[in-house]
């Protein structure tokens, strides 16, 4: 009997495991086996039941494994299409989320670009457009120090204009001299090649400035020729592609003021305000120091400075200040004499040569031209402005003797007056050298 009992186990444990061929085979073998062993079961009615129940129950367990197996196979085959679908649509989100990534990015690009054009469009000098950029890369780029080498004087060195990075993040502008070795290095590099690059300072020279280990470039280009280059230090290396764009936006407004300083040294009337330009008034002042030496004639430097005028700039628009600077030059060239020279001299200065002047009647003279500035209305567009002016004086030959010692001592003389509460009039005194 134990021996019935064990394989009808191993029967059923057949329909848990094995092909129903092997638990049919087992379930006769039991069913044989009890037949052989106990003859007299086949001639009671509860003996057949039994051997039916020991003949068919690994079957019937068999029958039930293989729905199961059918069942599971169905709930995996959906299963699996659920996943294909699910990781479809992992791709999809991320395939769409690279996509927002890069449109971030070329977002972040044209903003970069709008803000670099947007700041150093105005800039005339290459000094004002340099300071104009210090305004934007602390913003976009996390850098130690910044160059500007400007590669337009040709015969001449090249200038390079520095900054670095003071405690409240702000890039400040620093000394401008010709090229360090450092800087000869860069240029030499960066202008061969247009993509911008970086690289460790101990490789490019062997005396390097104080505090700088790495330094990266972008060359500024017109057209096919380098016009300068943009050096950041310390500027990680993942801000490379932001540095290539400023670098490239700098270069159109570095070509437009090269084109603007040609042109201007090609004229002598400063188109905004009709004043002589710098560098012919210079020329006939020089003319006039010589003619004064001759002759032993006194002569008056003036400096005129629109006082506040950054804040017209930046309350009203430049615009508006164009009509200021405009107003107020044609109001002094009319209060002076028809000998008398004046031309703006940069920004909101005006530059006068009271000729055949000395102190006692330049002081009237430019206490006139103050009074009248301030009284006088300035309408422009619509706005009803007023606006002030600072002055300095210097007297040849009392004061100095050469054009540039002239000068410089007036523009001493209006930051004295500047100093001391602005819309007066100084005169140069030895205290202020």
């Amino acid at each position: 009997m134990l021996l019935v009992i064990a394989l009808w186990v191993l029967a059923m444990v057949a329909g848990l495991l094995w092909p129903r061929w092997v638990v049919a085979l087992l379930s006769g073998v039991t069913v044989v086996t009890s037949l052989i062993l106990d003859p007299s079961i086949s001639r009671q009615p509860t003996g057949w039941f039994l051997l039916g129940t020991v003949g068919i129950t690994p079957s019937l367990l068999a029958v039930q494994r293989t729905g199961y197996e059918r069942r599971l196979k169905r709930l995996q085959a959906g299963e699996a299409t659920r996943m294909t679908r699910l990781q479809e649509r992992i791709r999809t989100h991320a395939a769409l989320q690279a996509e927002n990534q890069q449109c971030e990015a070329e977002i972040a690009q044209i903003t970069n670009l709008y803000h670099v054009t947007k700041d150093t469009a105005r800039a005339l000098r290459v000094e004002e457009l340099f300071i104009s950029s210090l305004e934007i890369v602390p913003r976009l780029l996390d850098v130690q120090g910044l160059r500007l080498i400007n590669l337009s004087h040709e015969p001449e060195p090249p200038v390079v204009l520095r900054a670095h990075r003071v405690s409240d993040g702000r890039l400040v502008a620093g000394n401008t001299n010709h090229l360090l070795p450092l800087e000869h290095a860069i240029v030499q590099r960066a202008t061969q090649s247009r993509q911008a690059a970086t690289a460790e300072a101990a490789t490019l020279a062997s005396e390097l400035p104080q505090g700088i280990s790495r330094v990266a470039w972008a060359g500024l280009w017109r057209e096919q020729t380098p016009i300068g280059v943009l050096v950041a230090d310390e500027l990680p290396q993942d801000q490379l592609d932001t540095l290539s764009i400023v670098a490239n936006q700098l270069s159109l407004q570095l070509a437009r003021v090269h084109f603007y300083q040609t042109v201007e040294t090609m004229a002598i009337t400063d188109m905004l305000t009709g004043l002589f330009v710098r560098r012919y008034f210079l020329e006939l002042a020089q003319e006039e120091l010589l003619r004064a030496t001759r002759h032993q004639l006194a002569c008056t430097f003036m400096m005129a400075d629109l006082d506040f005028f950054k804040v017209k700039n930046d309350t009203y628009g430049h615009l508006v200040g164009d009509v200021v600077l405009r107003e107020v030059a044609q109001l002094m060239r009319k209060n002076l004499r028809g000998i008398d020279l004046i031309a703006r001299y940069g920004g909101e200065e005006f530059i006068i040569l009271l000729v055949e002047t000395g102190p006692e009647q330049a002081l009237p003279v430019a206490q006139r031209l103050r009074q009248a500035v301030e009284v006088h209305p300035i309408r422009a567009y619509d706005e009803q402005l007023s606006q002030a002016v600072s002055i300095g004086i210097a007297c040849f030959p009392a004061d100095g003797q050469a054009l540039q010692e002239l000068i410089d001592r007036t523009d001493q003389a209006l930051y004295a007056a500047k100093r001391t509460g602005r819309n007066r009039v100084v005169r140069w005194t030895k205290t202020m050298a």
